[in-house]
């Protein structure tokens, strides 16, 4: 039993928001059934509550568990006996127990709102496994975006129809399969890459060790590995040719950050676009689109690699001790700084990233004011990634304490960012824009440079990181 319980709790200790909002989900759900059943959307707000908990819960369990299912770990006592039990344990609290509650107070169609419950577990497993298995769900929700009606008149005679329970258990099934096969067997582990890499191509990396990659996902990293590759033999060969300070620290970052030279990052870009040129015609069939809101995405999608900062730079402890011999500094002020100056690229990189997917936004969305998305992107994710570099580099070192941080830092550039558009629209480019730069970017650079005389007064650490 003690097995299956720090299974339940392994989502929780590396994702502790997630676990806390899939679980108030799950409880918010169980009210609307035993209150509001009698009412007529007492039922459907359970389920699409029930539904969403489920959802995001087994996003990140799969998530985690993918990473717990190493060769090693398969070594231990009854480990897959655990993990079918746990299994069990899940659909019982996530299938059974809102099915017996609603069937007690006569809810109707429970078999079908059972199996839709599971279907969407199941999903949101295989997508935690298998990332390129969201890809698809894209063309249902362009479907649904573009012609309404008709996907209106197929769910309304599937409701109907005698085979829809049987195979939305087979399609349940199969997502299952899908995601448990590749999750169980034992091979080999991928080669790990930096640790301050795990943003590259648009994944969480959460885990101590590398998940185990698609062959989509396995594609792209060999991708990004071979730029990274011709990237740091063009740096050493012009280090070799006239070594100066400034080509030392490039080599310096080309060691830390494989993946931020020019051409992986427009890859990424490349990329990234792909999925939001998918997401702004699904949301295009509303009619009234807000179009500055892909801004305030696109900044979001920027600060998304910071809170890999602290915890990769934790994990790199060991390895940084080659490095600090190589380099021979004459002070541990000058070995801090080195280390400072190599992760500030991540700056302009995250403000670059961010106008690129706000400039596509602004074409695909045809917005009416593309100055002022471009002024309030600007200068918010520039002032945002100032601030999410430096508290990321000298924060907390805990998980919980990390994710706190990280949820502070998103709320209030989103805050910022709105601000920013309702400044701009009411005193104009020059004045708004200039006080919202004034404010913002005094406040990120004063909040880095202060990040940065900390982080250098530090020892240098070499030991691993306890959690």
């Amino acid at each position: 039993m003690k097995a299956i319980v720090q299974l339940w709790l392994l989502p929780s200790r590396q994702m502790p928001l997630l676990g806390v909002l899939a679980h108030l989900l799950w409880l918010a759900a169980l009210g609307c059934l035993a209150w509001m059943t009698p009412h007529a959307d007492g039922a459907a707000l359970a389920a699409g509550l029930l539904a969403m908990g489920s959802w995001f819960w087994h996003l990140g369990l799969a998530t985690t568990l993918r990473s717990a299912c190493k060769p090693e770990t398969f070594l231990l006592p009854a480990f897959r006996r655990h993990l079918a039990a746990f299994g069990l344990l899940d659909a019982m609290v996530w299938v059974g127990l809102p099915a017996m509650l609603a069937l007690i107070l006569g809810v109707p169609h429970v078999p079908l709102g059972s199996a839709l419950l599971l279907l969407a577990g199941a999903m949101g497993f295989a997508m935690g496994v298998e990332r390129w298995v969201s890809l698809l769900f894209w063309p249902l929700l362009v479907l649904a975006g573009w012609m309404p009606g008709l996907v209106g008149a197929i769910v309304h005679d599937a409701w109907r129809s005698p085979l829809t329970l049987p195979l939305l258990l087979l399609l349940a099934v199969l997502l299952l399969r899908l995601a448990l096969h590749p999750m169980l067997r034992v091979t080999d582990r991928p080669p790990d890459t930096s640790p301050l890499e795990g943003l590259s191509l648009g994944r969480n990396a959460s885990a101590e060790t590398a998940p185990r990659r698609s062959a989509l996902g396995r594609r792209f990293e060999g991708w990004f590995d071979a730029i990274a590759q011709r990237a740091m033999e063009r740096a050493l060969i012009r280090y070799r040719e006239q070594p100066t300070a400034a080509r030392r620290r490039t080599l310096v970052r080309r060691l830390l950050l494989p993946h931020d030279n020019v051409a992986a990052i427009g890859l990424r870009i490349a990329i990234m676009a792909v999925f939001a040129t998918l997401y702004v015609v699904v949301a295009l069939h509303r009619k009234h689109f807000n179009a500055t809101v892909v801004g305030a995405y696109a900044v979001l999608i920027a600060l998304a690699r910071f809170p890999q900062i602290g915890r990769g730079m934790a994990r790199m402890r060991p390895n940084l001790a080659d490095l600090y011999l190589t380099l021979a500094p004459v002070t541990r002020i000058e070995y801090q700084r080195a280390l400072a100056d190599a992760l500030t690229v991540l700056m302009p990189v995250g403000t670059v990233t961010a106008l690129a997917y706000t400039v596509l936004g602004i074409v695909l969305t045809h917005a009416a004011q593309p100055g002022l998305m471009l002024m309030v992107t600007l200068i918010v994710a520039t002032s945002g990634g100032l601030v999410a570099l430096a508290v990321h580099l000298i924060g907390p070192q805990n998980a919980v304490g990390r994710h706190l941080v990280n949820a502070a830092v998103l709320i209030g550039t989103m805050a910022t960012y709105w601000a920013g558009v309702w400044l701009i629209d009411v005193l104009g480019y020059l004045f708004g824009g200039g006080l919202l730069a004034l404010l913002t970017l005094g406040f990120g650079l004063g909040v880095w440079f202060a990040a940065q005389r900390e982080y250098q007064r530090r020892e240098p650490c070499f030991d691993a990181p306890l959690a």
